[in-house]
């Protein structure tokens, strides 16, 4: 918004100024001033106002009402919160209780240039910052005068009294912080603007995230906020490689080219997905976009009434993709902004919103919803319930009857004074992202993860992930789809992986069997039963699966592992959307009607998943060998070792090859010998495939005839409770096992 000079009228150049106010020259007089600083605050462009009260008070020290305008604009900017004190202090000893200018019997006038005097309401601004400094006795005392001095029915006088019992809040989670190792994502996501709103695949290999940064390009860089000074928000994502670092982000193609407010809210389970927000003139709106190849959808409004007049600011979806949990000030909620949810119905729309209830939401506002994967772990931030001050992230669990457990507070260091949004967690539960501007980073706000202790693990969740990996220089075609069915309901689900790196990720209830089938072009590439365990922790099903290096129809060879190569080849720029005609890897159908090629809609893609039958899984054979605390090494003269040799042999000498699956298991006992488990599970699959080449070689056979369908790495079984020795608990879940077929 532009703010042009103004012209005094000749009515107000008859005022007797006081002598503090220099001529005007050129819109340059106080009076001229004094009103566009007004103009400035009333818009909420804190920032430039604090400049002409700057200017002003330069001139005039001892003038309370321009401290406490200084002070007012300072505490409401986005960035400058911390150099209000000094002047609210002066605003509230030069303020005289019941005198106002000498000129005006009345009240206090903020708009007359005249005005000498602060109004009743800088106490409370002067007992926010105390609280924001952490002086929480001088917090307190400033809350009670202006409490004290105010009209029981003043706007803000329950604010005065929930600034004091947040600071008793304060007070008694300081006394009793917890551990939090708390640290900085990095400079490769992180930069010198604000980088906030972290979104994590449930895969844990994709980072969205909402950044205030220039553009490579450069083309926001003179189209800024007006508000804020700097460029509009725009949506960023960075990948991990095989090493478990962050690459360079990238700027996702949906973003709008000019200026607008455009923030990552949350993603799909299987990451296909992306909820954002977007500032719709002021009435905020939450949108989502489909990943189509490599590219992003144009976003699309969400259904129901999840979008409405009022002010929609977040959102999660759980990951069955039957819930959707989302932010809003409608009226008729509890007060504020408050958490409502959407089931999907037997149509496949979105239900009537519902307000999830008075034990979450509270008068004050609720924000940055997040549902872990399990559907009953909520995350959420709130200036009500035991808040600190300002937003602080609260966990509350769903029960069994539909009801929510009362909300607890993370704790300090986690939860600071000032606002604390957008807490976002792993899928084990054990690592929280969220962003701040509370700790030295690299630029004003950056993003941070933080270690929780292991009884904030997730329990009664199991994630089936990992990659799906082309030939060397070819990528990975469209078509290829994961089927998983429930071999006791007949269920079938559908997964599509990442097309840039081969990533796919899917939730699997535990105590049943699956069956699992990889297909390219209709054409099953690999497949096999498994049967997720019943153990209420926390379990990873890690599974990688290789495409054949000529036709890219069959395995891979087992001799050369890749060895932490990035999964998948990596594209250099911003993709493009396609022009004509569906996008690459949509399936279509030719319409009846128009005789034109459409994508199928998802009644039709649902339809055709509950007609897919189970291949066959079953293997030539089976070895397995469960191992003792620590061990992971294979006897190459054990009995049972060499008739697998047999079959594998057989295999090779009948058909030319033989494929082989290899699965890897640690128990969650805890290893100082290979640092985590997750080593011991890789280390003792990398003894069973070298155990397995030494064998064959002893043949007289060709190692390049061992063709690997897959490597399964798993960690899993019951959380570990100090008992090691405990050997029939954690035994059945350390092992290693080769099929052949």
């Amino acid at each position: 918004m532009k703010h042009g000079y103004l012209v005094l009228s000749l009515a107000a150049m008859s005022f007797c100024l006081p002598a503090v106010l220099y001529a005007q020259e050129g819109g340059t007089s106080f009076n001229w001033k004094f009103e566009e600083g007004n103009k400035l605050m009333e818009e909420k462009l804190f920032n430039q106002a604090a400049e002409i009260w700057s200017e002003l008070l330069a001139t005039d020290p001892e003038n309370a009402n321009l401290n406490y305008k200084l002070g007012l604009s300072y505490f409401s900017s986005y960035n400058q919160k911390s150099k209000a004190l000094p002047y609210l202090e002066k605003a509230s000893q030069l303020r005289k209780s019941g005198s106002y200018g000498g000129f005006n019997q009345a009240g206090y006038d903020p708009f007359e240039p005249r005005e000498r005097n602060a109004p009743v309401e800088v106490d409370y601004y002067l007992g926010r910052a105390y609280h924001l400094n952490e002086d929480f006795d001088k917090a307190d005392q400033f809350y009670q005068k202006f409490i004290d001095e105010v009209d029981p029915k003043h706007s803000m006088r329950a604010l005065a009294v929930r600034g004091k019992e947040q600071t008793a809040n304060a007070r008694q989670l300081r006394q009793n912080p917890l551990g939090y190792q708390v640290s900085n994502v990095g400079p490769v996501v992180n930069g010198d603007h604000p980088d906030f709103s972290p979104v994590l695949s449930v895969d844990g290999n994709a980072l969205f995230y909402t950044s205030r940064r220039i553009r490579p390009d450069s083309s926001n860089k003179t189209i800024l906020d007006p508000i804020a000074g700097l460029p509009f928000e725009n949506i960023y994502v960075s990948y991990k490689d095989r090493d478990g670092n962050w690459q360079a982000p990238e700027l996702l193609n949906i973003n709008p080219s000019g200026a607008g407010h455009l923030a990552s809210v949350n993603v799909s389970a299987d990451g296909q997905t992306l909820f954002i927000y977007r500032d719709d003139g002021g009435d905020g709106n939450i949108y989502e976009s489909k990943l189509v190849g490599e590219v992003w959808s144009d976003p699309v409004l969400m259904g129901s009434d999840i979008n409405t007049r009022s002010w929609e600011t977040h959102g999660a979806l759980t990951a069955d993709g039957n819930t959707f949990y989302f932010v809003s000030n409608r009226p008729g909620g509890q007060g504020g902004r408050d958490i409502y949810r959407v089931v999907r119905l037997p149509n496949g729309e979105w239900s009537k919103a519902q307000n999830i209830g008075n034990v979450v939401n509270t008068a004050f506002d609720e924000d940055g919803v997040f549902i872990h994967p399990n559907g009953r772990t909520m995350y959420f931030s709130s200036l009500g319930h035991n808040s600190m001050g300002g937003f602080d992230i609260f966990m509350t669990e769903l029960k069994d009857d539909g009801t929510w457990t009362p909300p607890q507070n993370l704790g300090y260091p986690l939860n600071t004074v000032d606002d604390d949004v957008f807490f976002i967690t792993t899928a084990d539960g054990r690592r929280g992202y969220f962003s701040s501007d509370q700790i030295g980073g690299y630029g004003e706000k950056d993003i941070y993860f933080v270690d929780l202790p292991s009884e904030m693990e997730a329990e009664g969740l199991t994630v089936l992930k990992g990659y799906i990996i082309p030939a060397q220089g070819e990528t990975l075609p469209p078509s290829t789809i994961l089927y998983v069915t429930d071999k006791t309901t007949g269920e079938v689900k559908t997964y599509k992986p990442r097309q840039r790196d081969g990533v796919y990720v899917a939730i699997l209830p535990p105590c049943r069997e699956y069956n699992l089938d990889y297909r390219v072009n209709d054409k099953t590439v690999h497949t096999e039963d498994i049967f997720v365990e019943c153990e209420s922790a926390y379990q990873e099903i890690n599974k990688e699966i290789y495409l054949s290096p000529v036709s890219l129809a069959g395995p891979a060879s087992i001799v050369d592992l890749p060895k932490g190569a990035p999964p998948g080849k990596k594209e250099a720029g911003e993709p493009v959307k396609p022009k004509d005609g569906p996008p690459a890897g949509v399936e279509t159908v030719v319409d009846p009607k128009t005789g034109k090629e459409r994508p199928l809609t998802d009644a039709e893609i649902k339809e055709r998943e509950l007609k897919h039958t189970a291949p066959d899984a079953t293997y030539a054979d089976e070895y397995a060998k469960y191992y003792a605390y620590n061990a992971k090494d294979i006897d190459q003269e054990e009995d049972r070792w060499r008739k697998f040799i047999d079959v594998v042999a057989k295999q090779i000498t009948e058909k030319g090859e033989a494929r082989i699956v290899i699965e890897a298991s640690a128990s969650k006992v805890p290893t100082k010998t290979f640092g985590t488990n997750e080593n011991l599970s890789r280390k003792r699959m990398e003894d069973a495939r070298a155990r397995l080449i030494e064998a064959i070689k002893a043949r007289g056979l060709d190692p390049d005839k061992l063709r690997l369908e897959a490597v399964n790495n798993l960690v899993q079984g019951p959380r570990y409770q100090g008992d090691y020795q405990n050997t029939e608990k954690y035994g059945k879940f350390q092992y290693v096992k080769l099929k052949v077929r």
